[in-house]
């Protein structure tokens, strides 16, 4: 597309200023502040999320961007911190354009899709208005369920066009694979913004607001996607659900870039889970599917959410709820998280013998933060798990006391210790230590395998930076009742946002991350794929890192971002058969440029890669 409008580019350019500016500001008062601070105590901030999208647009750097937009959720936001929004949202009518790619570069051994970069998962054309970031992407696939024999992938990201008029007005971006006839398996045939929702109890329309989450139920051939809803009176989780036989049909879901009403009819079936009226603020949804065959026991098809509520009283509270598999009815939320007011970072698995041994079945990872001792006050995130068991759809599922994994000394934290704001000494954007976890049954019976990033040394700077993040494991075998812990990567350089999934068809458990190793800078992350085999051991010995990319990702490369937020995730996925299995990773590189006024600029895309064995 064109740029029709020179004050949008305007715009969109001051906003980069403001945004580089208000950094510069941010790390210069922030570097005073913490000549004052030292010895005092700073209040753990329990006020709203810690990390995801809603947090970077609350801080001072995201502010930038939330003025210059219209969105109903910016506005909402403002409104929070007592201003207002005094942007005009411009109108965005995305067409696909050829993009401009990387050439050149040798592809990975044994990895799909192309290049050293992977292959850019979206149609975004590469000129503003359109060409803004994608982050935090979320993937998860049906196994041959795509035309001609393709698997059919469902990738989900942030995508900041819905927050400048794209895709529906909405920030949330869906992007699909069906064609088998496509010789790469991790392009797109079409794209849209995941539609509004009405709440229910005041019929506000809750637009797409991000931090998107995918889950497959293969037993009975559909995806289910769920992200984040702010409005001024009201905040809920939308849950969608798709079929393959839907999401195949091009009357349906027609290729090239969705509008709002073609949206709707891709996605018809949805649901509003949890909602609120009362001030709080819905974020970081998480999915998960009950595999059974729906009747054959209570709970069995059942989808379940879970996510933190920030409550304007009692802190920050992890919920769960449950949705039968055709959405028809919710359960309300039902708080998981005992005693813990200052949580985040909510994580939802079943595990494979939920058909013989419901109770404690379906489990729930989260963090819960405190402040640590004098005289840096460093934050400990203790890492919690809650086992629950299912009640039916109508009802939320009953649970257990949360108990601790670990209490995590060095974390990586998007808020420091006594000394400012907390990020890794060779970047520029924050975020914070999220633990995942997943199950699998192997000769010792089910494991539960639980990953999250960490800080190899004690955080220096007054406890606000990271020189080395790493990646570490805990593994139980007997649902949570005992721990044994180990190490994913704690190679030289950062490696952090681990993704965790089993492949259930060969019990193999794959995390996929970042990794800076190998970079001189320790700065440009490459994506990275390690497998755990089962086998005797609990955990089970961590194989041989994959490099799934070869060239690294300029974390501060994004003209619209720079190296304010490149999301919190990375998104992995794994299925296949006893003799066949792959695994699609679905992350933020800039290697694809964006067109900014004739010249070419790195921009954020949701890229995907694939990874055979």
């Amino acid at each position: 597309m064109t740029l029709k409008t020179p004050g949008l580019m305007l715009l969109v350019s001051l906003v980069v200023i403001a945004v580089f500016q208000s950094t510069h500001r941010t790390v210069m008062a922030a570097g005073a502040e913490s000549l004052r601070a030292v010895g005092r105590v700073q209040q753990i901030d329990t006020s709203g999320p810690r990390t995801g999208i809603v947090a970077f647009l609350l801080s001072p750097r995201g502010r930038q961007i939330v003025r210059a937009s219209n969105h109903p959720m910016a506005r909402s936001l403002m409104r929070r911190l007592g201003e207002e929004s005094q942007a005009t949202a411009p109108v965005s009518h995305p067409v696909r354009q050829t993009s401009l790619s990387s050439s050149g570069q040798p592809p990975a051994a044994s990895i799909g899709c192309g290049t050293a970069t992977g292959t850019r998962f979206n149609q975004e054309p590469r000129t503003p208005p359109d060409a803004l970031p994608q982050n935090s992407p979320a993937v998860d696939f049906l196994l041959g369920s795509g035309l001609q024999g393709s698997d059919l992938v469902v990738g989900a990201a942030n995508d900041f066009r819905g927050f400048f008029g794209g895709l529906g007005d909405s920030g949330t971006g869906y992007y699909v694979h069906r064609n088998g006839a496509d010789p790469n398996p991790c392009t797109s045939q079409f794209e849209g913004g995941l539609p509004q929702i009405l709440d229910s109890a005041t019929g506000e329309v809750l637009l797409g607001g991000g931090d998107p989450v995918v889950e497959a139920d293969p037993a009975r051939n559909a995806i289910y996607v769920a992200d984040i809803r702010i409005g001024f009176q009201s905040t809920a989780i939308a849950l969608f659900r798709g079929t393959a036989s839907n999401l195949n049909s091009t009357t349906t879901c027609p290729n090239g870039t969705h509008t709002a009403s073609q949206s709707q009819t891709c996605w018809p079936v949805k649901v509003e889970v949890n909602p609120k009226q009362d001030g709080s603020l819905e974020v970081m949804p998480h999915l998960a599917v009950d595999p059974r065959t729906t009747g054959s026991g209570i709970g069995a098809g059942d989808v379940y959410i879970s996510g933190t509520i920030a409550t304007p009283l009692s802190g920050n509270l992890i919920f769960l709820a449950a949705c039968k598999n055709d959405l028809s009815s919710c359960s309300p939320g039902a708080i998981v998280s005992g005693s813990d007011s200052n949580t985040d970072e909510s994580h939802v698995r079943v595990r494979p013998d939920v058909a013989t041994k419901p109770n404690g079945s379906v489990t729930v990872t989260y963090v819960n933060v405190s402040e640590g001792p004098p005289p840096d006050f460093i934050p400990v995130y203790d890492i919690k798990y809650v086992t629950c068991t299912p009640a039916g759809a109508r009802v939320a599922p009953s649970c257990s006391f949360p108990t601790l994994i670990k209490s995590e000394t060095q974390p990586i934290s998007l808020r420091g210790g006594g000394l400012g704001n907390g990020s890794l000494a060779a970047t520029g954007f924050t975020f914070a230590t999220f633990p995942k976890h997943d199950h699998r049954q192997d000769q010792n019976g089910v494991e539960t395998y639980v990953v999250w990033d960490r800080c190899k040394v004690g955080l220096i700077a007054g406890g606000g930076i990271c020189p080395d993040a790493d990646i570490s494991l805990a593994a139980s075998s007997n649902n949570g009742q005992s721990w044994t812990f180990g190490d994913v990567d704690i190679k030289a350089g950062d490696q952090y946002f681990p993704w965790i999934v089993t492949d259930a068809s060969t019990n193999i458990v794959n995390v996929a991350y970042y990794s800076t190793t190998g970079d001189s800078m320790n700065h440009r992350p490459r994506v990275l794929l390690v497998q755990i085999a089962p086998g005797p051991a609990t955990p089970d010995p961590v194989g041989a890192a994959q490099t799934l990319t070869t060239v690294g990702m300029e974390p501060s490369g994004d003209f619209f971002l720079r190296d304010t937020f490149i999301g919190n995730r990375i998104g992995v996925s794994a299925r296949g058969t006893a003799n066949s299995s792959r695994a699609y990773v679905h992350y933020v590189h800039n290697a694809v440029n964006g067109v900014y006024n004739g010249a070419s600029a790195p921009e954020q895309n949701n890229h995907m890669s694939q990874f055979s064995y």
